[in-house]
């Protein structure tokens, strides 16, 4: 109540909106790690006012706050003697801590729905690696990877693709990506390193879930990334061969008979 009396600026025993709104500002509250900017603690304020104001006349008077805290009051007084003993208060404000917990975690989930947790992002990238194991013992052998990822080296389903041998190295080179002890084999150790590192790249906003935008984004870089590559490997077209150099005329060729430049009749 001396809050009250703090807040109701003309000491008209009752208060304002506006006057009622400051209980947002300092130095009632202030900024700070884990509390609401000042907007959300300005709406909070004005639905306690609508709480608060009872009769709806546009102002909450002393009664109406008293009521308040004469509510607030009994909350606490759990067995109705007219007093607040400390266990009555530790039961009051386990409760409250639950509730906030519960709030959180349902804040939470809501907030999860349509995104992807790094654990959820592993299980994704291990079940796709399981496809790869062909042999079943739990590895990716280099030919198990390559054959796979880079697609058929011809028939119908490689139509529009680019070269087999194009392919296959870049299937390669993401193999060696992935195989950090170089011991030609992809195990689940390796695969999930790899699984975390792409999540901690993906993750642009840094809150611990991949949302729909990140994962358009990571495919268009590494869309890029792969025709950068693929540039990189492709061979060098050969350069055009110069034209030919035009024919030069054959001399003609010595007339028939003897040689030229002795005299006629000379045998």
């Amino acid at each position: 109540m001396r809050t009250f009396e703090q807040l109701d600026a003309n000491k008209d025993g009752k208060l304002s909106l506006d006057e009622f709104l400051k209980v947002a500002e300092p130095p009632y509250s202030h900024d700070g790690a884990g509390v609401p900017p000042l907007e959300e603690r300005r709406a909070r304020a004005r639905a306690e006012f609508e709480n608060l104001d009872t009769n709806r006349d546009g102002f909450v008077e002393r009664a109406e706050a008293e009521a308040l805290v004469q509510a607030e009051f009994n909350q606490y007084d759990t067995n109705r003697d007219n007093k607040i003993t400390e266990p009555e208060l530790r039961l009051i404000i386990q409760q409250a801590l639950q509730r906030a917990a519960a709030q959180r975690q349902q804040a939470e989930a809501q907030r999860r729905q349509g995104l992807v947790a790094i654990n959820d992002f592993i299980d994704m990238q291990l079940r796709e690696a399981d496809k790869l194991d062909k042999s079943g013992d739990g590895k990716v052998t280099r030919d198990e990877f390559v054959s796979v990822v880079a697609g058929p080296p011809d028939g119908p389903q490689a139509k529009g693709l680019p070269p087999y041998d194009l392919r296959r190295q870049i299937a390669l080179r993401k193999f060696q990506e992935i195989d950090t002890n170089k011991d030609g084999v992809l195990d689940r150790v390796e695969l999930t390193a790899h699984a975390v590192e792409q999540f901690k790249q993906m993750d642009l906003n840094k809150d611990r879930f991949l949302n729909e935008e990140e994962f358009k984004k990571a495919q268009e870089a590494e869309g890029a990334k792969l025709r950068a590559l693929a540039q990189t490997l492709a061979p060098a077209q050969q350069a055009p061969r110069p034209a030919p150099a035009p024919a030069q005329p054959r001399p003609a060729p010595p007339p028939s008979g003897l040689a030229p430049g002795l005299p006629q009749g000379t045998r």
